[in-house]
C-alpha cells in the first residue's frame, strides 16, 4: 500500500471511530437525563391559544421515565411516570453507548484490527422481559460495529448491547437475532400472529 494511501486509510479510520483515550462521557449513571423536550402552541376548549412544553426525563437512579406536560406559568396539566420507555437516546447518550463500545476490551483489538473503515452505530432501544436488565426501569440500546471496505460489503465486527442506565457494555458480542425487542417472549408471540 502506498504512503499516501496508508495516510488516507489511517485519517479515515481516526475520523470514523470515536477517539476512546480521554474522551469523557456526558452521562452520568446517577443523574437524571432529559430526552425530550418540547414547546408549542395548542388550542384551548374556548378556541384561544396557550403554550405548553411537554418534557420525557429518564432517572436511571429510580428506572423511571416521566412524561410531563405544563402551561406558560410551569402548572403541571400531566404527568405520567412509568418503567418503560422506546425513547430514542439522546446524542450524548449516542455517543456514550459508541464510546463504551469502542472502548471494551473485547472490542478495542478488533477495531484496532479492521483493515477498512470502521463504524460504531446504533441506538435503537432494546425493551426486554422483567427480571432481564433492559427490563422495566432500564434503558438499554443496541449498537452495530462493522467494517466497510472498497472491495467488498460491510462486514460486521460486533454487535453489543449497551446499558445506559449503569453506562456499561452488557454483552460485547451479543446474537442480533436473539438480543432484540423481538427476542421478548410475548413480542415472539405477537409476531407469530400477524
Amino acid at each position: 500500500m502506498s504512503a499516501h494511501r496508508l495516510l488516507v486509510a489511517a485519517l479515515l479510520a481516526v475520523l470514523t471511530v470515536p477517539a476512546v483515550g480521554a474522551q469523557a462521557l456526558r452521562v452520568n449513571a446517577s443523574a437524571p437525563r432529559v430526552l425530550f423536550a418540547v414547546t408549542d402552541s395548542v388550542k384551548t376548549d374556548d378556541g384561544t391559544h396557550a403554550r405548553i412544553t411537554r418534557t420525557v426525563t429518564y432517572d436511571p437512579v429510580a428506572g423511571t421515565y416521566t412524561d410531563e406536560t405544563v402551561d406558560a406559568d410551569g402548572a403541571t396539566l400531566s404527568r405520567d411516570v412509568r418503567s418503560t420507555s422506546v425513547a430514542a437516546p439522546t446524542e450524548a447518550e449516542l455517543d456514550a453507548a459508541r464510546l463504551l463500545v469502542a472502548r471494551h476490551p473485547e472490542v478495542a483489538p478488533l477495531i484496532d484490527a479492521a483493515g477498512g473503515e470502521v463504524h460504531v452505530e446504533g441506538g435503537f432501544p432494546l425493551v426486554r422481559e422483567a427480571g432481564h436488565p433492559c427490563g422495566p426501569g432500564g434503558r438499554c440500546v443496541t449498537v452495530d460495529v462493522f467494517e466497510v471496505t472498497p472491495e467488498a460489503p460491510a462486514r460486521r465486527i460486533r454487535y453489543a448491547v449497551v446499558d445506559l442506565r449503569t453506562l456499561r457494555v452488557l454483552d460485547a458480542d451479543a446474537d442480533a437475532d436473539a438480543d432484540s425487542n423481538l427476542a421478548h417472549p410475548a413480542a415472539r408471540q405477537q409476531s407469530r400472529r400477524q
